[in-house]
């Protein structure tokens, strides 16, 4: 899969979205959930980024890369959540967060490292109604510049935005 022929469709759902919310006159907001917001990310990761993929439903890990865990966060707004910190693999587990940019289906890899360096951030930081904490994109471009090389996965395939 080529990152345009991948960017193209995914702007299509977007697209899609739009006009169902244009022709209900308002009467619903046809926005994609959290989850094909999620399956987007995660495919992302597969095919830009070798990471293994687990089986769909697991709360904890997504998947590995290199026999370490990885959590994959993906989002069309200006930030992300992350519930309790998983406990088998945290240690060394890593974390990528893209952002998916609804008009032209454009992915940002925003945040590319260490799960340990983004919770650490969360200590202070309450939990939301659901259970959450919410860190800012913002904040994950900031701790992006303090991560080790060894916690990067290097991104392949035709890709455009990997953080070097």
């Amino acid at each position: 899969m080529e990152k345009v022929e991948f960017t193209a469709a995914v702007k299509d759902v977007f697209d899609a979205c739009k006009h169902l919310s244009d022709i209900s006159d308002g009467a619903r907001k046809f926005t994609p959930d959290g989850r094909m917001v999620g399956d987007i990310g995660e495919v992302i990761a597969k095919f830009f980024f070798s990471i293994e993929l687990h089986n769909v439903g697991r709360y904890d890990w997504d998947g590995t890369y290199n026999d370490r865990n990885v959590q994959i966060k993906t989002t069309g707004g200006g930030g992300t959540y992350l519930k309790e910190p998983p406990t088998e693999g945290f240690a060394d587990g890593l974390l990528m967060v893209f952002f998916i940019d609804r008009e032209s289906g454009e992915y940002e890899l925003v945040y590319n490292g260490d799960i340990q360096r983004v919770w650490n951030t969360l200590n202070n930081v309450l939990l939301d109604k659901s259970g959450a904490k919410i860190i800012s994109l913002n904040r994950l471009r900031e701790l992006q510049t303090s991560v080790s090389r060894e916690d990067i996965i290097p991104g392949r395939r035709n890709i455009s935005n990997e953080v070097r």
